[in-house]
């Protein structure tokens, strides 16, 4: 049997076709994502794939890392959250230690379910019009779920869409753990990303339409397992890391190494996997991307910004990564010929600048039937960019205004207005290790005024900027893998607070004996080194320029395969459907007017039932969590369950007479072969 598999990244849309019986890639192809709108990319890289191939596929099966990108930048749908039962004043203590930015999105409403206190509904009612004006979409998260299934988040949402058809999420249907703020976390970030999720597979079918290809559709998880277009729709957080995730297996198959670390850098982020004895390592507690902490279950991925568009940016003379994508100078110049002469003048009329004027800033999306969400400054950019890219100066000319007031941050962040900038891409084509027919003559010059301006601005020669680019990306993955070794090593507890810096000192070391360059040495005894036996395993276009010299910093060998560009379509493929449900039982102690005390054991299924002994409550448990697991794989895309099997761990706390038994999780995991 052979499978389609499509990874639309940040930066490159890729394509594999792939037999599973012979594990062996027929053919790839790849092209640049296309923002503004995906389906060119998608079907660029298709069409390139051998038609006759295509046609005998069973299947297509999708990863991307357009919902990591999305949280790692703070963008998607406006999302309102509602908490039921919670304590604003708890919120605000903790909301940072969740991902949120700040309460303002926020509303609360009292109420106990385990009083069956119900919230304020009339006070719902008068919160609606305000809350339905505003915003794209809503979470609900409620205190103690388990008392009654989650009921007011299913209430609230009952009474939201009387008022108007919008979409509302429910945070028990996807989470079950009681951290009431973690499960709101998770349900905003699935509200936010419904819209991406949404574009992505419109864009897939607009293709799949035009090339007249009839093929079931199936997108791989954060865990790596697949699921159907149906359930991914609903719940697209739990793809939150499938791109990556894709990487990881990808890797997995062309590269076999019992104990590696997979590197897999794309155009926003960088995604880091350990592989123990060949098997890949979880995350228990749920995934986290970027600021988010979420109930995820998925493969164990370290995701920070750092990729082949990050922005190079200065202050105070000296260059640095911004954690946000841009759009190479080299690919913008490419499609608008107006921004070469803007990026000379730019370069010709300066002696640098404390704001970088070279930057253009370019129209993605309309705001039309949203105006009134918008300042007059915003609306008025949108409306003079629709036209062309414009450089800051530019814009901030035809609005009347200063540059320094110039305020895009909103429109950037929700993804209207995309900037353009000097990236590690153009330092790439700056140093000939990224080629091609879209780096002509025009855009090997843009690059030059991007570097020159950039040169101007820190007091460099142009000639320093690019290898003080590729420097700086080889010294943030060293780092990052530096931490993310240690925290394998020594568990969660963290990394030292200064580990970093003795990280940043051991890789400049290593770099100065890497080429030969002890001036300035101060010949001590001690030095820090760092090393692993682990290989590092590359992933991604731009992974090959800076893997070796990483490898050796760290004292082991790196690997790359002649497909580890298109890993992440290629892992898209493997794998099965895979879902877990759990069920809850509590111990009640009871001491009746005898003064003899008494157990009772509830459990929380689709109503509280009580009984009087363990065996017999976690017996159901098993038959609930089992029927639960059964059913969302159906609901998955499952079509043969092929292993249903379960795990009981109880839960015990300590006391001055002894340990005491708390209750217990039952935990059941259906497995089965999609359906096509």
């Amino acid at each position: 049997m052979t499978g389609i598999g499509i990874d639309t990244g940040g930066t490159c849309t890729d394509a594999v076709i792939y037999d599973l019986d012979t594990k062996t890639v027929l053919a790839s192809a790849k092209s640049a994502t296309t923002h503004e709108r995906l389906e060119i990319g998608i079907g660029e890289s298709l069409g390139k794939l051998p038609q006759k191939l295509v046609g005998q596929a069973s299947y297509i099966s999708l990863s991307t890392t357009l919902a990591t990108n999305a949280c790692v930048e703070n963008k998607g749908g406006r999302v309102c959250l509602i908490f039921l039962g919670v304590d604003r004043r708890t919120v605000e203590e903790s909301y940072q230690k969740y991902g949120f930015e700040g309460t303002d999105d926020m509303r609360f409403l009292d109420a106990d379910p385990a009083r069956e206190i119900e919230p304020d509904w009339d006070r719902l009612e008068c919160m609606l019009p305000e809350i339905l004006e505003d915003y794209d979409s809503i979470a609900i998260s409620q205190v103690l779920p388990r008392e009654n299934n989650g009921l007011y988040e299913k209430e609230a949402r009952r009474r939201i869409r009387e008022k108007k058809d919008i979409t509302v999420v429910c945070a028990y249907e996807i989470f079950k753990d009681l951290n009431v703020i973690r499960r709101g976390a998770g349900a905003l970030l699935n509200a936010r990303l419904i819209p991406v999720i949404e574009e992505f597979f419109a864009a897939v079918h607009r293709v799949l339409e035009e090339m007249q290809i009839h093929l079931p559709l199936l997108i791989m998880r954060s865990d790596g397992s697949l699921v159907s277009e149906q359930y991914s729709l609903q719940y697209p957080v739990e793809t939150l890391l499938c791109g990556p995730t894709a990487s990881v297996k990808g890797a997995a198959e062309l590269m076999p190494s019992k104990q590696a670390v997979v590197i897999d850098m794309g155009g926003t982020t960088s995604d880091i996997a350990i592989v123990k004895d060949g098997i890949p390592k979880e995350d228990r507690e749920g995934v986290r991307v970027g600021r988010w902490q979420t109930f995820v279950r998925g493969i164990a991925i370290d995701t920070f910004a750092l990729g082949g568009d990050s922005q190079v940016g200065y202050k105070d003379k000296e260059l640095f990564l911004c954690p946000r994508r841009v759009w190479p100078v080299t690919e913008l110049a490419g499609c608008y010929p107006g921004v070469l002469p803007e990026l000379e003048k730019q370069l010709n009329r300066y002696g640098g600048n404390t704001k970088p004027l070279y930057e253009h800033l370019v129209l993605m999306k309309s705001i039309r039937g949203r105006e009134k969400h918008y300042t007059e400054q915003e609306k008025s950019i949108c409306g003079i960019l629709k036209e062309e890219p414009l450089s800051m100066e530019q814009l901030a000319g035809r609005l009347g205004t200063d540059v320094y007031y110039l305020d895009t941050a909103r429109l950037e962040q929700e993804g209207i207005v995309l900037r353009s900038g000097f990236t590690p891409a153009d330092a790439m084509v700056l140093l000939g290790d990224r080629k091609g027919s879209a780096y002509q003559e025009e855009a090997l010059r843009a690059a030059e005024c991007a570097a020159g301006f950039l040169a101007k601005s820190t007091g460099r020669e142009r000639q320093e900027i690019p290898r003080e680019v590729y420097r700086l990306v080889k010294e943030k993955l060293y780092c990052n893998l530096v931490r993310i070794l240690w925290e394998d090593a020594h568990g969660n507890s963290g990394a030292p607070r200064d580990l970093e810096l003795f990280a940043r000192e051991a890789f400049a070391a290593e770099m100065r004996e890497m080429q030969g360059d002890c001036a300035g040495e101060d010949h001590s005894f001690f030095r820090n080194r760092f090393s692993t036996d682990a290989a590092l395993l590359g992933v991604g276009a731009p992974t090959h320029v800076f893997l070796e010299d990483v490898a050796r910093a760290l004292h082991t060998r790196g690997a790359l395969s002649e497909y580890s560009g298109v890993c992440n379509a290629l892992g898209a493929l493997l794998g099965d459907v895979c879902v877990y449900e759990t069920v809850y039982i509590q111990v009640d102690y009871v001491i009746s007017n005898w003064d003899v005390e008494s157990e009772k054991f509830v459990v929380y299924g689709d109503e509280k039932e009580t009984f009087f002994s363990m065996e017999e409550a976690a017996a159901r448990a098993v038959v609930l969590a089992e029927h639960r697991a059964e059913k969302k794989a159906r609901d998955c895309g499952a079509g043969e369950i092929y292993s249903l099997t379960h795990t009981v761990k109880k839960k015990e706390g300590s006391t001055n007479l002894g340990s005491v038994l708390l209750g217990a999780r039952v935990t059941a995991c259906a497995r089965g072969k999609y359906r096509l």
